[in-house]
């Protein structure tokens, strides 16, 4: 028989919940901030500010903006790596179309869900070294992803590289650029748009005949 709750523990999940609520609200709005203004320029009155909180709230949850900061960065990658890989092991088929759902979920975070999410890892140089080597570890991760996918190419001669790390700059850089020009209403639909990206930014991995 399963145990039953107390009578404590509802109020209490209804305090967890409210505090996370709290915890991505914060650092949705560090994201956009930092992602506006870079780290140096990043500051908690304006975090604050945007929140119709005062600076000393956000010392509830942070002891300081570095940690603020160092918690966003997991926060944002962990959301887009586990989206990209649940793509890769939900998707069957070659690598080509392993690759294709790839990108096409990368686009789909950094366009339409987390578009702080390029901006913020685009190397951070303004950033103190113990951010610099979170930012690299997280970007590791998230590469890795890919190289599975490209690596399997190569092995069964589907993709021909002459650098596949070459290859993959090219594939972010490509992709991390794509919301800077689109504006949804203004050019293609965001389906169409995502497909024509992921075509032709496909043709840099297909072997050459």
């Amino acid at each position: 028989m399963a145990a039953q709750k107390s009578p404590a523990d509802e109020p209490l999940s209804r305090v967890a919940r409210r505090r996370n609520r709290r915890l991505t609200d914060i650092l949705t709005a560090t994201a956009d901030v930092l992602a506006e203004h870079g780290y140096r320029e990043t500051n908690l009155d304006e975090i604050a500010e945007r929140l119709d909180l005062t600076r000393g709230s956000l010392y509830h949850y942070f002891a300081s903006k570095e940690e603020l900061v160092t918690t966003c960065l997991d926060w944002v990658a962990t959301l887009v790596n586990e989206r990209l890989s649940a793509a890769a092991r939900q998707q069957k088929g070659t690598a080509s179309q392993r690759l294709t759902v790839l990108i096409e979920t990368q686009l789909d975070c950094i366009v339409g869900e987390y578009p702080q999410m390029a901006r913020l890892f685009l190397q951070p140089l303004d950033w103190p070294e113990p951010l610099q080597l979170r930012s690299k570890a997280l970007r590791l991760q998230h590469d890795e992803i890919f190289r599975s996918v490209i690596r399997d190419g190569i092995a069964t001669g589907e993709f021909t590289l002459a650098d596949e790390a070459i290859a993959l700059h090219c594939l972010h850089g490509a992709v991390n650029y794509v919301p800077v020009w689109f504006r949804p209403g203004c050019q293609k639909d965001y389906k169409e748009m995502h497909t024509i990206v992921a075509r032709q930014l496909l043709r840099l991995f297909r072997a050459t005949p």
